[in-house]
């Protein structure tokens, strides 16, 4: 059975067999939408200045110096803070660094410019520890990591992100519109294309327009008419509901989504709908 439709098939059979038994299915239970690395490695697009004042200026075992050396779990960094901002030992700060994948590739016409108008995009690069103070700053280890750490990645304190409950359910394939709040996948995560369970996408509202942590949203497709011919003289189509997101983070004018379910593979670009 395909991890993308499996939720789904499972449904499918419980459904059945309690009304065939004339009992109705029970509630399924919540389950957590993501696991803590997905949250953690998110990333998120934001209005807000993202100080790179503390910043990996290099780490242990870099004789060379190199701007090209990955550094991994486990092994120790130092952080350097151009303010002279003082640090303890035990203080955690996070990694981030400017998303530049999400550019490398347009899935869509505008799709830079939708980006840039919702902010600037970063990766969550991973988790430092302070282990030790020096007169030249901290000394760091990397407790938690999403990928290469690199010199130059910034810290930014540390704020613990929260995992949402999601309660599995059918959806209707061909729900109509319900007058929720509506928007449209915008970016993946490292830019992917062919979405699948388990990916994170970034949707063009956020905290202005209602989106909270934990809200499920409906994905839906409607052909482009450009992919229809003779639309003239083409009838119109209902939309159909492919999917579930559930939102994991939300700032001011972008969400960060978690896919949950899906009858298909998804696509930048998609519709999604507050259920």
């Amino acid at each position: 059975m395909s991890t993308r439709s499996g939720t789904v098939a499972i449904l499918g059979l419980v459904f059945p067999l309690a009304l065939a038994l004339g009992q109705q299915a029970p509630p399924a239970s919540p389950v957590p939408a993501a696991a803590a690395p997905q949250v953690d490695c998110a990333g998120f697009i934001t209005t807000d200045k993202i100080s790179s004042d503390t910043f990996i200026s290099d780490g242990a075992n870099n004789d060379l110096e190199s701007y090209l050396r990955q550094f991994t779990l486990g092994e120790s960094v130092y952080l350097y803070s151009r303010r002279k901002a003082s640090f303890s030992v035990g203080e955690q700060f996070s990694l981030v660094r400017p998303a530049k994948e999400l550019f490398r590739t347009t899935r869509y016409n505008g799709e830079h410019w939708t980006l840039h108008s919702l902010g600037k995009p970063f990766e969550d690069v991973g988790r430092v520890t302070v282990t030790g103070l020096t007169p030249q700053g901290a000394v760091a280890e990397l407790s938690f990591t999403c990928g290469p750490v690199y010199p130059g990645d910034i810290a930014l304190p540390y704020q613990p992100r929260t995992i949402p409950a999601y309660v599995p359910t059918a959806f209707d394939r061909f729900a109509l519109a319900n007058g929720q709040l509506q928007g449209s996948i915008v970016a993946a995560k490292n830019n992917a294309q062919s979405l699948k369970l388990g990916d994170v996408v970034y949707l063009n509202f956020g905290q202005g327009k209602g989106a909270r942590v934990g809200q499920l949203y409906r994905v839906y497709y409607v052909p482009p008419s450009s992919l229809r011919w003779a639309v003239m003289f083409s009838p119109p189509i209902p939309r159909e509901t492919v999917g579930e997101v559930v939102i994991l983070s939300a700032l001011e004018k972008s969400s960060v989504a978690i896919i949950v379910n899906s009858t298909r593979d998804l696509s930048v670009g998609y519709g999604v709908e507050l259920e």
